[in-house]
């Protein structure tokens, strides 16, 4: 009935969010190096040993996440990291803006929404007029489309960010600071120099006669070519190339389903009004279901994002 189905489209997304926030320590011993607390922030001979260690984590790394956001290539930490792999020879990078998940969560909020303010009408009211279909729908989908368009728009800059990369003008905090800590006012070592001697280590060995050429100018000596000019060549064309390649504005098709849940906490509470059909509108049903769960909503979901794509 229709007191069941509001029921389920409640009791359902807690259960799914503490499936999603649990599931790492239930069913998997994936482990993650997140570098932002693995690296110590105010000893200065911890601090340059995991500088100089982070290249070793990253080597028994299957995996580097690059969670972009528009200011990801003007910090020094991020692009330092980019050097350690490719110092490495890696390529597996999976390239994850921050404004997709975020834009991906809206949606599939906005799906929820919709079917839990279904629910809700239809126990009061006995009904869902199409009206309210219509009323609801609309709603959701300014607000799903607003978010998309942000993550589209913030994926624009990702070209003309990787054409103009520089490490020399990358941003670190101590420098920010003018190397002085905010509260106490003490001395705080400097990241760049240590950075730079990182760099200077792996990649000035890689320099040769023709690495003039490479960098456009064909008049320079070896030695008017640093290795942190080499570097910058290294992150346009070996990751640069790779991450405008991967899109980055759809989502995968799995994802897409995982949005859609909310419309199979909806039809599981309707199908209460099943109970004593014929095994064929059971069968119809559940094709009707599978078909949205599995087709509709994913073709929509990426129709979304690609529509803001094109007329962004």
């Amino acid at each position: 009935d229709a007191k069941w189905s509001c029921t389920t489209m409640f009791v359902c997304p807690v259960v799914f969010v503490i499936v999603a926030v649990f599931w790492q320590d239930i069913c998997t011993s994936r482990m993650v190096f997140l570098d932002k607390v693995c690296i110590h922030q105010t000893d200065a001979e911890m601090k340059k040993k995991g500088i100089r260690g982070l290249a070793g984590f990253l080597r028994h790394t299957d995996r580097l996440v690059v969670l972009w956001t528009p200011a990801y290539f003007t910090r020094l930490w991020c692009t330092y990291e980019l050097a350690s792999w490719i110092h490495l020879g890696k390529t597996n990078i999976c390239f994850m803006p921050v404004s997709l998940p975020a834009a991906a969560a809206t949606m599939g909020l906005g799906i929820f929404c919709h079917f839990a303010l279904g629910a809700v009408y239809q126990a009061v009211t006995g009904g869902i007029p199409l009206w309210f279909t219509c009323a609801s729908l609309l709603a959701c989908s300014i607000v799903i489309a607003y978010n998309a368009r942000n993550h589209v728009r913030d994926l624009g800059k990702l070209p003309v960010q990787l054409s103009t990369f520089s490490v020399k003008r990358t941003l670190c905090y101590c420098c920010d600071r003018g190397h002085l800590h905010p509260e106490t006012g003490e001395s705080i070592p400097c990241d760049r120099q240590l950075v730079y001697l990182a760099l200077e280590e792996w990649f000035s060995q890689h320099l040769d006669s023709t690495d003039a050429n490479v960098f456009g100018n064909p008049h320079c000596d070896e030695e008017e070519v640093s290795y942190l000019d080499f570097f910058d060549h290294q992150v346009r064309a070996k990751i640069g190339l790779n991450l405008i390649s991967l899109g980055g504005y759809r989502l995968d098709y799995l994802d897409a389903v995982v949005i859609a849940s909310p419309c199979v906490w909806w039809y599981v509470g309707q199908a209460s009004y099943l109970e004593g059909l014929p095994w064929q509108e059971w069968l119809r049903w559940a094709l009707y279901l599978g078909s949205l769960v599995f087709a509709a909503f994913p073709i929509g979901c990426q129709t979304v994002f690609i529509c803001c794509n094109y007329f962004e």
